[in-house]
């Protein structure tokens, strides 16, 4: 007899009683299928959200609470082979018709930045034109030609608990128009978080935040896009970076005949400062501070600076000056009416153990008086303190601390007048590291007495490295793939759930189809008595049983990517429903669809095979049976 007639036969005979079996496969397939599709459309959704966040970028070069020139991307441009977008980033508040939004994205970039959208986009904005992304405009209700209202905390030179800081705590404002609301393949969703919801953002004229933050043409955040490891890359950046980019100033000064280092955040940076004392000879530490008050009994000089050096390189000081004693000048000395050998009390803002400003205070000896001539007059011997250098007068002091500013007499101001920050006291090094050194560095300069206008810029450069002022290459790409490839297998996960209605579904198919066995009994046993073997038999029920497995699949199939789309479009409202923006999106390669369809085959196939061997013991148990009887 032939097979295949035989089978096409049989199935169109028995197709009532075949329809269940049809069915239970239909849903077994769903199921299944579904189950896969979901797990691999949500794999795939987190790739696409990664691609998005990140665009075309491949490493970051970021700074950190730092600043560095924007010139620096194309400095690197010209050395390697590679596109690089300097970006000025920070967080602010949104806020447009009564509403606000917290923890905004304030993005600065320039016409390169656009080079690195998922798909080419081109943007010019200008003066206060802004573009911002779905989830902002959704949150504020805005849409192109919008005014929005952008305020923020402008950076201080350091941070903002730190003693003359120069932070301040009123926020700065930025008006602008909405220009265009991007969307995700826009690079509406670049975010620096390894996050998978968007973030709300405003991306403006890099000179527009620039202005803002009085940073000109700095930034803190460079993007690249290079086929180089993060590890070239690096040891350019320590070739190409200036100076400028490790916040730090060489001036000469020609009263004192000696080069100084100082830097834009104050203090030097703990690892610069220790490896140009030990690069450099001779190099000088010197450490100043702002002396809340210089006390003797109820006398009191407020608001001086004090300076901290080592003895035996100044000439005006004692070389066996001793770590509990100071040498004060001139006009603090008939200030408070203080003589040689006597004790005085030393106030001064630090940081405490809980992270705010404490005054503290420190007693020291008098070992001697000098007058302000020479070096001990020489104003450089303060640093750039953000607040307070730049003032007129002290009145207009603004430096970001808790000063009594009624204690500043007209004697004060006229000192501040005729000296500016001239020291009043000095005190050894090894004291003034004591009382005023803090996580953000032990000295304020450092003095290269060489006795002639030489270049030490290289020399200096030599001995630092970018890393010293946190300027650090990263993985972008390689963080954000590793942050879509989720530990959890969404595949399996989504299986799992569904394990019980794919068994359900197997069994219901199994059930249906011994039920159709049952009623083929007479015909068995009649092709048994033509001489047909029992193995012959059932690869004849398997046969009829694959060929509606198979058209159960090809009707599953379907079922199972309108089945997945609506798991996607629940998953869509509980993950991220603050916006409309689309999360996840349906995704079934041809990988995921040959995995579920010979799976489910194989099961199926298997639970078919399992009832027709029952089926078989059960009829030989029967027709034993009767012929013993």
């Amino acid at each position: 007899m032939d097979t295949r007639r035989y089978i096409l036969q049989s199935l169109w005979h028995f197709r009532y009683a075949y329809l269940g079996v049809f069915l239970g496969s239909v849903l077994g397939a769903m199921v299944l299928l579904g189950a896969l599709f979901a797990g691999s459309s949500v794999k795939e959704s987190l790739r696409r959200i990664g691609e998005n966040r990140v665009g075309h970028t491949t490493h970051l070069i970021t700074g950190g609470d730092r600043f560095f020139r924007e010139g620096l991307a194309e400095d690197l441009e010209k050395e390697v082979d590679l596109v690089a977008a300097p970006v000025l980033f920070a967080k602010g508040v949104a806020s447009s018709n009564k509403q606000v939004a917290n923890q905004v994205q304030l993005v600065g970039v320039t016409e390169a930045f656009w080079k690195f959208a998922p798909k080419p986009t081109e943007l010019g904005l200008s003066g206060s034109n802004v573009a911002i992304n779905p989830v902002l405009a959704e949150r504020l209700e805005l849409g192109v030609g919008d005014t929005l209202i952008l305020r923020f905390q402008k950076p201080g030179v350091v941070g903002g608990n730190a003693p003359v800081a120069g932070a301040d705590d009123s926020l700065e404002s930025i008006r602008c128009t909405v220009e265009r609301v991007l969307d995700d393949a826009s690079f509406g969703r670049f975010s620096l978080e390894t996050t998978q919801v968007p973030q709300p953002s405003v991306f403006m004229p890099i000179a527009l935040l620039q202005k803002a933050f009085e940073m000109e043409e700095r930034a803190n955040l460079l993007l690249l896009n290079s086929g180089i490891p993060g590890e070239a890359i690096q040891a350019v950046l320590k070739q190409k970076a200036t100076l400028e980019d490790y916040q730090l100033n060489l001036e000469w000064l020609e009263t004192a005949r000696t080069w100084e280092i100082k830097s834009e955040r104050v203090f030097i940076d703990s690892d610069i400062g220790q490896a140009l004392i030990d690069g450099i000879p001779h190099a000088q530490a010197v450490t100043s501070y702002l002396v809340n008050g210089i006390r003797f009994g109820e006398r009191l000089t407020p608001y001086s600076i004090g300076s901290a050096v080592d003895p035996r390189t100044v000439s005006f000081l004692p070389n066996d000056l001793a770590i509990d004693e100071v040498v004060i000048n001139s006009w603090v000395a008939e200030d408070i009416k203080v003589q040689v050998g006597d004790t005085l009390e030393l106030s001064y803002y630090q940081t405490g153990q809980s992270g705010l400003l404490v005054e503290q205070s420190s007693e020291y000896k008098v070992r001697s008086i000098i007058p302000i001539e020479g070096l001990a007059a020489d104003r450089d011997w303060m640093p750039n303190f953000p607040g307070i250098s730049e003032a007129e007068v002290p009145s207009d002091w603004d430096a970001g601390l808790p000063l009594e500013m009624d204690r500043i007499r007209d004697k004060d101001e006229a000192y501040w007048e005729e000296y500016r920050g001239t020291p009043k006291i000095f005190m050894t090094l090894e004291a003034g590291l004591d009382i005023w050194s803090a996580r953000w560095g032990d000295y304020t300069a450092l003095r290269v007495p060489v006795g002639q206008q030489v270049d030490l810029e290289p020399e200096i450069l030599e001995l630092l490295s970018p890393e010293m002022n946190q300027l650090l290459v990263k993985d972008f790409r390689s963080q954000a793939q590793a942050s879509a490839s989720s530990a959890v297998d969404f595949g399996g996960l989504f299986v799992g759930m569904s394990f019980f209605l794919i068994l359900a579904a197997l069994g219901l198919v199994a059930m249906l189809f011994q039920f159709c066995l049952l009623q083929r009994n007479r015909e068995a046993a009649l092709l048994g008595s033509l001489g047909i073997k029992g193995k012959q038999l059932m690869q004849w029920r398997l046969g009829e049983g694959l060929v509606i497995l198979i058209v159960g699949c090809a009707l599953g199939l379907p079922l199972a990517a309108w089945y997945t789309k609506r798991i996607l479009s629940f998953l869509e409202t509980i993950w991220a429903g603050q916006t409309s923006t689309t999360t996840f999106v349906f995704h079934a390669d041809p990988m995921t669809i040959s995995i579920g369809v010979f799976s489910f085959l194989f099961m199926s196939l298997f639970v078919l095979w399992f009832t027709l061997r029952r089926q078989a013991k059960r009829s030989l148990s029967i027709r034993l049976k009767s012929s013993g009887e």
